[in-house]
């Protein structure tokens, strides 16, 4: 009996020992951008909003793959943006007038989930309210289980009726993480925007809901010395990835094996993430905008489309190559590849502050129009669009196409510049032209002087790629001189 009571106790004192076990909560990379940097962007979207508004702003949703298996997990922008905070389940509430909590008046606070040790077990260690505060410099930090409760005192009195003597009428929501969710069998969308604003004037009468916020765009728009740091670190990084994949590429190859070597690359330079699915696209599929399939083999004389941006700490670079998979290109398709160069270089060249949004696209257009008219591949200027149908710009950042105004072009605004020229199998042109689809793309720097071609390291000029993929020829930054 001694023994057993021995070896029972033994157990408690085992599974105590494994239920009070705590994992440490650790930030592996020294380079984040600091707690003030985001504590500084929160007093100024405070100090943009009405005294009378709460701002409202929510972690990204779980995403569920399939079945009990969840997509690898990614923050929304704008909660990043102002707290840097990466873990799901959060809100952030900012509020001009003030808070009361107990003795003293706050103006945020960060809900987020309790720590769990049996959760972590399984899914590794989040940052709970403790770890809000002392490490991304949250003022103050809750348990998310008590958002409902602090949105009544703020919203209305403790009987749920509208509270006259409140300062707060307006809650501001700048974006939803989930905006629709499709009912196939019922043959319509739910969408979380009406839910929640009904939801929330069942509760409180009398509250107004506004589901944008124009200055956290606008913010977001221009980009601060922490931002560009880490942006010029994602585009580094995405440069390395392109020109190891264009060195290493052999006719035969599938797309997704010319893909699996870019984001080695960037696996391999820091990168925890691609910013958007890659697009590697052989001959007509070069041909397809967002072609994200990537399981064709290549052939000698394919071009292959390489669309591809490493994510670093949140921000993602966004640049293209187009190559021919066995080392030289065609007269034909160096002759296009020339036209868009040729566009690139004007749009890149109409990147000046104080220059409207549109100015890149403009000059680009008008490039490819002239050059292929000249070629006979289109009939006139309007034609144009054929062959080149989307924009040439826009905003880089957290998202890769990024918050911003579309106004004027303002300095330390990162915009791509991406012009292409896409001519498919059947196109109303000579058959010799047909599936050569090429783009260019890379990210520009808006400053008060020239633009800055943050990505020009990455060899840009038909002759330059060639001798990229010639063995022995490589030379890196020998395109440096187009930047």
């Amino acid at each position: 009996m001694r023994k057993l009571i021995s070896l029972t106790f033994l157990c408690f004192v085992v599974v105590a020992q494994l239920t009070s076990q705590t994992f440490r909560y650790e930030v592996h990379d020294a380079d984040h951008i600091p707690p003030h940097v985001y504590k500084e962007r929160r007093e100024r979207l405070m100090d943009s909003v009405g005294a009378r508004s709460i701002v409202a702003v929510m972690s990204a949703d779980v995403r569920n793959r399939q079945n009990d298996v969840d997509y690898e997990y990614r923050q929304s922008s704008n909660m990043l943006y102002l707290t840097g905070y990466p873990d799901p389940g959060a809100t952030l509430l900012l509020a001009p007038s003030g808070i009361v909590l107990g003795e003293r008046t706050v103006r945020e606070i960060l809900f987020v989930k309790e720590r769990n040790v049996d959760r972590e077990r399984w899914t590794g260690v989040t940052a709970g309210p403790a770890e809000a505060m002392s490490v991304y410099g949250i003022d103050t930090a809750l348990a998310n289980t008590e958002l409902t409760g602090i949105l009544k005192r703020l919203f209305s009195d403790e009987r749920g009726e509208q509270n006259t003597d409140s300062t707060n009428d307006t809650l501001i929501i700048p974006d939803w993480p989930t905006k629709s969710i499709g009912m196939a069998l019922l043959g319509r969308n739910l969408y979380v925007d009406s839910e929640v604003r009904k939801g929330l004037r069942d509760q409180f009468d009398g509250i107004t809901i506004v589901a944008q916020l124009p200055t956290i765009a606008a913010m977001r728009e221009v980009k601060d010395t922490a931002e560009l740091r880490l942006m010029r670190k994602a585009i580094d990084i995405s440069v390395d990835g392109h020109r190891y994949a264009i060195r290493n590429a052999k006719p035969g190859m599938k797309e997704y094996q010319i893909e699996a070597l870019v984001e080695f690359g960037f696996k391999n330079g820091g990168a925890e993430d691609v910013g958007y699915p890659s697009i590697v696209g052989a001959r007509y599929n070069a041909c397809i905008l967002h072609y994200t399939s990537n399981r064709m083999p290549s052939s000698t004389g394919d071009l292959i489309l390489s669309d591809c941006g490493a994510e670093y700490h949140g921000y993602t670079a966004d640049v293209t190559r187009t190559f021919p998979i066995n080392g030289r290109f065609t007269d034909d398709q160096r002759t296009i590849y020339n036209i868009v160069l040729e566009a690139q270089d004007s749009g890149i060249a109409a990147c000046k502050a104080g220059a409207p949004f549109s100015a890149p696209h403009e000059a680009a257009k008008a490039v490819i129009a002239r050059r292929l008219f000249e070629l006979g591949i289109i009939e006139s200027a309007d034609s144009v669009k054929r062959y080149f149908m989307h924009g040439t710009s826009h905003y880089l950042g957290l998202d890769v196409h990024d918050a911003g105004t579309r106004g004027p072009l303002r300095p330390n605004t990162v915009v791509t510049v991406e012009p292409g020229i896409y001519i498919a199998e059947g196109a109303p042109c000579d058959k010799r032209w047909w599936n050569i689809g090429i783009r260019i793309e890379d990210d520009i720097l808006i400053t008060s002087d020239r633009p800055v071609n943050l990505s020009g390291a990455l060899e840009r000029t038909a002759e330059a790629i060639e001798k990229l993929m010639t063995p022995g020829e490589y030379d890196a930054g020998s395109d440096a001189g187009r930047r």
